[in-house]
This record gives structure tokens, sequence and C-alpha cells, in this order.
């Protein structure tokens, strides 16, 4: 199991991204949410200096049936909001059976998230958001030691893997892939090849402790992750500044 820490911008047509994007000053807090006759219930909390025009706001979205405030007392103003569908990180989470930790706090369009699961649902659960306009980015990672991929490496992959272009046959390709990330072609196939190589170079070392290299591979394996560390240090300037 791994635990990610996931950045997650969503768009302005759902209503935490609409709301909060018209009121950046104000903070969502969103806890549960359930299916009910009505629609989906969601309980919010809306703190910040702008609440009262962040509540309108949420009543105002075409995305939104009904805005119910249960308590204005305190710092955070307490809504009870109903609409046709669940905020995205929810509807994903539902699809895949990932459990997202709440109160999912969103601040200007952008939540930070802690979910747990095997890679599968990790995958599966970016790749849903991703087809919702939500745009998904690592913050951190427990996988613990020396992270397989660099950070553009891993940004590229998510994108690629959300994208369909590992799915047989392919959702898209590689032209598309490096369109939608501003990337020359060959930058952008270089930067996947690199990063394919060091994820089978870790399988077979995990798998196989390097023995599928043939004798004395241990030394090799050796020298080769240090070419490969200084390889990857010189990442393409391009996929760096696409980094968000």
């Amino acid at each position: 199991m791994t635990r990610l820490t996931l950045r997650l911008d969503f768009p302005s047509g759902s209503w935490l991204g609409g709301a909060s994007r018209a009121h950046p000053d104000a903070t969502l807090r969103a806890t549960e949410t359930v299916a009910a006759a009505e629609g989906e219930v969601t309980a919010l909390a809306v703190a910040g200096t702008d609440r009262a025009a962040t509540v309108e706001a949420l009543r105002e979205h075409d995305r939104v049936d009904r805005v119910d405030v249960v308590d204005r007392a305190g710092p955070a103003t307490r809504l009870r909001i109903v609409a046709p569908a669940p905020p995205s990180h929810v509807a994903a989470a539902r699809e895949v059976g990932l459990p997202v930790e709440v109160p999912v706090a969103v601040t200007d369009g952008r939540a930070i998230v802690d979910v747990v699961g095997d890679r599968s649902r990790l995958t599966a659960f970016s790749r849903r958001l991703t087809g919702e306009g939500v745009t998904v980015g690592i913050e951190a990672s427990d996988a613990g030691g020396e992270p397989v991929l660099t950070d553009a490496q891993r940004a590229l992959v998510l994108d690629a893997v959300a994208a369909g272009y590992y799915d047989t046959p392919r959702e898209c390709t590689l032209t598309e892939l490096a369109e939608s990330r501003d990337l020359a072609k060959s930058t952008c196939s270089e930067t996947l090849h690199r990063a394919e190589g060091r994820v089978l170079h870790r399988f077979v070392d995990g798998e196989f402790g390097g023995e599928a290299r043939g004798e004395g591979a241990g030394k090799a394996t050796g020298d080769e992750s240090d070419r490969r560390r200084e390889r990857d240090r010189a990442e393409p300037a391009g996929i760096a500044a696409s980094e968000p």
C-alpha cells in the first residue's frame, strides 16, 4: 500500500472550484458526502474573510441545487450542499474504492489531499479525476528511499497514464501527449524512455536481485545507477519548466 499526498486543481465548472476561485480568500472544507433522495448532500464549512459572498456564489452555481445554512457561529459558516452529483474527488474515490482523508480543504480552486491504496487504485483515481477536468499532481509519497522517478518524470508518466498512452490500444499518441505538456516530441519521448528504464531496472533489481543482467551485474548495476542519476539531474529544461 502507498500513501500519497496529491495536489488537486478543480475546474471552475465544479462548484468547489468555481466558488473558491471566485473568492480566493475563503477556504471550503468538505467533509462527508452522502447520496440521498434529493441528490448528493455534502457537509461544507466555509472559513475566511469573505464567507457571506462565498455562500451566495455557491447558491448561484449551476451545479448546486440548494444551500442550507446550518450554523453561522464561530470561525466558519457550516452548510449543507445539495447537488445532482458529488464533488469530483468523491466520485472518483467511490468508483475505484479508494479512501480519501477528510476534510478536503479547497482554497482558490486547489486542495491538498491524502490517499492510501495500491498502485492500480491510485492510478485509476488519478485518471478518473483527470477525465473530470481536475489537474492532479504529487506533493509527497511514503515510498521511502530514493524515488524511482524524478519529479518531472513522475508528472509526465502520470499524465501519460491518465491520457491512456499506456492503454492497449492506445488512447493517446506521443504527439498528443507532448502537445498537452507543451513539450517537443523528442523531449517527451526521451523523458518517458528514461522513466520506463528506471522503473524496469527497479523491478528487475527487486524481483531478481539483478541476476537477469548476467555475471558481474552487481558492480555494473551500481555504476549504471550512478550514470542514470547524473543523466536525470540534467533532465531537459522543457520538462522542469512544465511543472506547476
